[in-house]
């Protein structure tokens, strides 16, 4: 299952379900900011440049809370893909 979600700069979000409790989310972003609070290897948040804006226990398109969340090297420029896991 894949879906598009339009965000406020017009750029499109791909979320694409690659498992029962797992989904990718591709952008067209220059920037991404990420957090973590006592291991640097393990995010806790994510924002991508106008969205959208991901916190792990945080509810997930109503089919559960964010368990994790990994950075996926895209190999492009301006390109990001993240896997959100959920519990």
């Amino acid at each position: 299952m894949s879906q598009c979600v339009r965000h406020k700069d017009k750029n499109t979000r791909i979320i694409t379900q690659i498992g029962e409790k797992e989904y990718l989310i591709e952008a067209k972003s220059s920037w991404a900011k990420f957090g973590c609070q006592f291991d640097p290897s393990v995010i806790t948040s994510a924002k991508l440049e106008s969205g959208p804006y991901l916190i792990v226990n945080d509810s997930f398109l109503g089919e559960g809370k964010i368990a994790s969340i990994q950075n996926i090297d895209s190999g492009q420029e301006d390109h990001i893909i993240l896997k959100i896991t959920l519990y």
